[in-house]
């Protein structure tokens, strides 16, 4: 089994990346700057994090922090539990606390009423960052509670209840209150005579989009100053969605805007200066990453740490190659560890380029399918099934992960025959194209389906009785812990079954942004939820959503919701929605729904009697 934790240890060559970020923060013409670390759920951010925070903690030049946002994510005030933070970090930091205890002290006693800034912070943020969105989401009036200003004694006091019109005039007060809290903080950074403060910023993306946003408007406001260098890693597509749902009646309110993709790039840009996107492993590199996973979990830890420092002199030399094992196998020792080695080399060089293909070269779905693997195997040992082919199983194991549905359609084959082989197979593994994939079999018409129907091995004519004896046995515990929810579908997730129109809206904006395999995987969460609760439609009404806006998975899964649940089940009110849906012939997802809602309203049911209510008034 491989752990499922970030660390320094670069076995993805992921250290390049790392280079490049400290080569922008360490340079004195960049600073300060806010970095935007961008990359998927499990893409390897945590780990350049890591990296860069040790390669920087070896140079007395730099002070290196870690802030990890998620941990903060039950405070009251996500800017104060962010300032507070960093200020007890740098009075406690190894090199600094002596220098600038007194200002860390003095800051932090600040922050209490630095709270004041929840409202007046808007129209802060809008001058700062001569951006208008958070002062255009300012309400008609201030609660006098929540604002506080400081008077010379530093005393708090409360202040009268403020118009909107009132705002322009009382905002300079806020504006200056920021200027000074970022001028003894300059100050403080100044005393400690580093070239640079460089914080780190990990799991943004886990926070609510509330949270999300104050943490970088906390950065912006009162930490931006000379000699810092902010990174953040986090999922680009969380943070734009956190952006439309923090100012989400500027696009669908009154106040609504003409272009809401232009504000939203536009008040990220002002946040983030240098957005950086990690790349997806290439299928050499998946090969090297599954190379280096066996080694460690096999070989002595002297011998992987020597391999390790190979691997990553080799990597400096050969971009576009994988990295080969080869005398360190012939060094070993004839015995388990040589075996295992050498079959582990083999499953690698049989398997590598099904599963680059399946998981998208996703570091951490990589090891979690890794873990997967191994418990099935574990079980066939146990249950005495000795002829399982690794090949065949990794390759099933990928189109359970890919797609469950046609995992399915397998499934079904293999039963319907007396020797355990799906002879579909035959016609699908045969086509010579996507295009050329009969069309009975429609779908199975998708390119990485096809691609995974000519990876070796060929499947047709193998007997698969004992591979799903083992993959139905144990799948609710092992492959369902691969595809864990990315913090992008789990949000996505959440907006589509929510009750408000405008979150689901969002929710259908966000789908568009995610890879294709993340798509099924929000799919399966809404439909599950259609099937379990048919008084609730919101999911219903969101497949609709999709529908309306091309995603023809999203017409799929509706038909088969439809489908299982039955007419009889469905309400009059759906009706009343479904009979308002438009249908565009340019649109396939439409026609299909087009055609769900034919069928339904020749049902003599509450749901067709309120289909056929239209065709009677027309």
């Amino acid at each position: 089994m491989w752990a499922d934790n970030e660390t320094d240890q670069d076995l993805l060559g992921f250290s390049i990346h790392a280079q490049l970020l400290k080569s922008i923060i360490t340079d004195p013409s960049m600073l300060p700057v806010t970095v935007g670390l961008f990359g998927d759920w499990g893409g390897g951010k945590s780990s350049i994090l890591k990296i860069l925070q040790r390669d920087l903690l070896a140079d007395e030049n730099f002070a290196v922090i870690y802030f990890n946002s998620w941990v903060f994510e039950g405070y009251d005030d996500a800017k104060s539990a962010i300032l507070t933070t960093l200020l007890n970090e740098l009075r406690e930091h190894r090199k600094l606390k002596h220098i600038i205890g007194d200002e860390a002290k003095d800051l932090l006693r600040r922050v209490s009423w630095m709270k004041l800034l929840k409202y007046g912070a808007s129209a802060g943020l809008a001058y700062l960052t001569a951006n208008p969105l958070p002062l255009l989401m300012a309400e008609g009036s201030l609660p006098t509670d929540q604002l506080i200003k400081q008077d010379k004694a530093g005393e708090e006091i409360s202040a009268p209840t403020l118009k909107i019109d009132d705002l322009l005039k009382k905002s300079q007060e806020s504006i200056e209150s920021i200027r000074s809290f970022r001028a003894d903080f300059q100050k403080l950074i100044n005393k400690t005579e580093l070239k640079a403060l460089v914080i780190l910023i990990d799991d943004l993306d886990r926070c609510s989009p509330e949270r999300l946003i104050q943490n970088l408007e906390a950065i912006k406001l009162f930490l931006n100053v000379d000699h810092t260098a902010f990174i953040v890693a986090t999922d680009r597509r969380i943070v734009e969605n956190a952006i439309r749902i923090r100012y989400a009646e500027l696009f669908t309110g009154e106040k609504g805007a003409t272009s809401g993709d232009a504000l939203v790039t536009d008040y990220l840009e002002k946040l983030i200066q240098v957005p950086y996107t990690l790349p997806k492993l290439a299928p050499h590199e998946v090969r090297s990453y599954l190379c280096m996973l066996f080694l460690k979990k096999y070989l002595p830890e002297s011998k992987f740490l020597e391999v390790l420092q190979k691997y990553l002199r080799f990597l400096i030399r050969e971009r576009y190659a994988s990295f080969q094992i080869g005398d360190e196998i012939k060094s070993l020792e004839d015995g388990p560890t040589s075996t295992a080695v050498i079959d582990s080399m083999r499953l690698v060089d049989a398997c590598s380029d099904a599963i680059t293909d399946g998981l998208k070269g996703n570091p951490r779905q990589i090891k979690r399918f890794l873990n997967a693997f191994w418990l099935r195997k574990e079980l066939a040992r146990v249950a005495n099934i000795p002829n399982l082919k690794d090949h065949i199983l990794i390759k099933l194991m990928v189109l359970e992960y890919m797609s469950s549905d046609r995992f399915d359609d397998l499934y079904q084959w293999h039963r319907s025959s007396a020797d355990g082989t799906a002879q579909p197979l035959c016609e699908l593994e045969n086509a010579e194209s996507v295009e050329a994939i009969p069309e009975k079999y429609t779908k199975w018409g998708l390119p990485r389906l096809w691609k995974w129907l000519n990876t070796e091995p060929r499947l047709a004519n193998e007997d698969l009785r004992d591979y799903f004896w083992v993959a139905r046995s144990a799948i609710s515990d092992t492959l369902t812990g691969v595809r864990l929810m990315t913090q992008a579908m789990r949000t996505c997730a959440e907006e589509l079954l929510s009750k408000v129109e405008t979150e689901r809206h969002n929710g259908v904006a966000m789908f568009a942004s995610l890879l294709e395999d993340e798509q099924e995987g929000v799919l399966g969460i809404v439909k599950r939820h259609a099937m379990q609760d048919f008084k609730d439609d919101a999911a219903l009404r969101s497949m609709l959503d999709l529908a309306a806006n091309g995603h023809l998975n999203g017409a799929e899964t509706f038909s088969k919701c439809v489908d299982r649940i039955g007419a009889a089940k469905l309400s009059p009110g759906f009706g009343i929605t479904l009979r308002a849906f438009r249908v565009e012939m340019e649109n396939r997802a439409s026609v299909l729904v087009g055609q769900v809602r034919d069928t339904l309203s020749k049902t003599d049911t509450p749901v067709g009697r309120a289909l056929q209510n239209k065709t009677k008034r027309k």
